[in-house]
């Protein structure tokens, strides 16, 4: 009969729902299950491409922090022309010719002390990384959380859209029965048009369920970072009753859980003490620094040359007083010759080595230490407020989440017991229609509170279901548990 085909339409709801509460077995190629929607929404999703991306930094950020205890080497080569009275490097004399130069240096340099800013920057790094990597974790429940709320959605949708259409399907029947009375002669004519007026209405329902569903695809597709012409077929198994155990659940069991387990709450208490350590970052710049440093060094100049006798000699004249007269003497005088000093040879000649200790005392800085120090402990207190507001939020939240599920579950009892009364209620109309006790207009509007009632019912048990789903996620169980 139809109005027991209505029935059980209006309980399907919860078979397609409680899909998001436990595993399957099997599924078709082309079909999506929550655990295959959640992993792709999180390979795909840009939210959680921007959280990795954050803690790759925040990685590389540590990395870098640890390689401050290792040696600095830098190397510098220079090369030019000089003009006018200038220095020549590799003899350090004044010339006043045009000079081509060329200076080569290897620096190092090894911190021995740094006040502990190095460890500490190290240790506020490291922290800074976890609550990154805590946040990318946080990011990952919240997309999860949202495509099983988008999932259920879907089916809900489906759900009224089955419902909707069996509803079409008995008026359209209906009126057929109503038909074969008037022709009989056991109802007024004008009953057929309550019976057209009411198919229209459920064709009307049927349209924007429809619409309805497609919406809600949509919403599921964009968390997937699918396109809309994408076809998806959301599995939909046949699975027992959730437990009533949440209900008895109470504040404080359910708290210190997620204390545990929320990794919100896990970023926020890394970063009070990250920003401890960075006030000790700050004070190590009151502290002198010591580090040992080394030097090579080579010049090359153009005007660098090595003078020597060329072999050949010439006659200097000079007047001498002999037995008074004056004569003139011719003396000899060896010629010296200059060559330029080859480029290997000089920067041998000009290679130094140097070794030492730099010792900075921190004297007078503007007071920029103490302005640092002081920034950083605000940095402190803004971190522990924050800790604080999310320990606050999550309690806040956990409260909510409770209380909607002890309502969400009295909803759905309190729906399941108005289908009843409408369905017995409709069954009379029904009887009493068929044997002319009651007009179409009485039938049609207890058929139209059966309607509500079994929509209601869809839609309550589907809150119910999210409801219990929320709270299992301040309870730290995975959205979507793997298929066994």
């Amino acid at each position: 009969m139809p109005k027991m085909n209505r029935k059980t339409t209006g309980f399907s709801g919860l078979t397609l729902a409680l899909s998001l509460l436990f595993s399957v077995t099997g599924r078709a190629q082309d079909t999506w299950s929550l655990q295959r929607c959640v992993a792709h929404a999180l390979e795909q999703n840009l939210t959680i491409q921007q959280a990795k991306a954050s803690y790759q930094l925040a990685d590389l950020s540590e990395r870098q922090a640890k390689a401050a205890r290792l040696p600095s080497v830098n190397g510098n080569v220079n090369l030019g022309e000089q003009y006018g009275r200038t220095i020549d490097p590799t003899t350090n004399t004044f010339v006043n010719t045009g000079i081509t130069f060329n200076s080569m240096s290897l620096n190092a340099n090894v911190p021995l002390f740094t006040g502990g800013r190095i460890q500490r920057s190290i240790d506020a790094a490291k922290l800074d990384a976890q609550a990154s990597q805590a946040d990318l974790e946080h990011a990952r429940n919240t997309l999860a959380l949202q495509v099983a709320q988008a999932y259920l959605t879907v089916l809900l949708a489906e759900e009224q859209l089955a419902n909707t259409q069996s509803q079409l399907a008995l008026s359209q029947n209906q009126q057929k029965n109503t038909l074969q009375l008037i022709d009989a002669g056991n109802l007024p004519a004008g009953d057929r048009f309550n019976g057209m007026a009411q198919i229209a209405r459920d064709e009307q329902a049927v349209i924007a369920a429809e619409n309805n569903l497609e919406l809600s695809y949509l919403t599921l597709k964009q968390l997937l970072q699918l396109e809309p012409e994408v076809q998806m077929v959301l599995e939909k198994p046949a699975v027992g009753t959730p437990s009533s155990d949440y209900e008895v659940l109470q504040l404080i069991d359910v708290y210190e859980t997620a204390m545990a387990a929320q990794p919100n709450l896990k970023a926020a208490s890394f970063r009070v003490k990250g920003a401890e350590r960075n006030v000790g970052v700050a004070k190590a710049a009151y502290y002198p620094t010591l580090s040992l440093f080394g030097n090579l060094s080579a010049n090359y100049s153009s005007q660098f040359k090595t003078f020597a006798p060329t072999g050949a000699f010439d006659t200097v004249f000079q007047n001498i007083l002999l037995n008074g007269s004056e004569i003139q003497v011719g003396f000899p005088q060896p010629q010296i010759g200059s060559s330029e000093i080859p480029y290997l040879k000089q920067l041998d000649q000009t290679f130094g080595q140097a070794v030492g200790l730099n010792l900075s005392i921190p004297i007078y800085q503007n007071g920029r230490t103490r302005l640092s120090v002081e920034r950083a402990k605000l940095g402190v207190l803004n971190a522990q407020l924050q800790h604080n507001q999310v320990r606050q939020q999550l309690k806040n939240d956990i409260q909510v989440a409770i209380a909607n599920v002890r309502s969400a579950k009295k909803q759905m009892e309190a729906a399941q017991k108005t289908l009843e009364a409408t369905q017995l209620a409709f069954e009379n109309a029904e009887k009493r229609y068929q044997i002319g006790a009651s007009n179409a207009f009485e039938r049609s509007t207890a058929r139209n509170s059966f309607d509500i009632a079994s929509n209601n019912l869809s839609v309550a048990k589907y809150d119910y279901l999210f409801k219990i789903k929320v709270l299992e996620f301040y309870l730290g169980k995975p959205i979507a548990p793997e298929q066994k």
